[in-house]
């Protein structure tokens, strides 16, 4: 059975994993790399990367609010099902007329 350096190459390859045969030669050019890329990922996040991450989350709730309350799952109860009911009871109750509501109009003559 081949022991861990020897299936991996070289035992700098294990401890530098950046390092590649051929590719980075110069241990500088690692430095130049590793300083980069620490220096890019101790700025904070741009203008645009935070509207697109507002923008990212408010879509993200409008399909929540989409896939729980309107998407049609079929004819068979879910775990969503009573929210639903109770969201599109609400819903009739706002847009449509009380009785009382109905005749204080046919009254006023506003309705026919």
């Amino acid at each position: 059975m081949k022991s861990e350096h020897s299936m991996h190459g070289d035992s700098d390859t294990i401890s530098r994993p950046l390092h590649r045969r051929g590719l980075y030669d110069d241990p500088r050019l690692e430095d130049k790399f590793r300083r980069r890329v620490e220096m890019f990922a101790d700025r904070p996040p741009s203008k645009f990367s935070r509207k697109l991450q507002a923008a990212n989350y408010t879509m993200m709730f409008g399909v929540g609010i989409y896939m729980l309350l309107y998407l049609d799952y079929g004819p068979r109860r879910n775990c969503f099902t009573s929210l639903r009911e109770w969201y599109f009871s609400k819903v009739d109750r706002l847009w449509t007329l009380s009785k009382d509501e109905e005749k204080d109009l046919r009254e006023q003559g506003r309705i026919k």
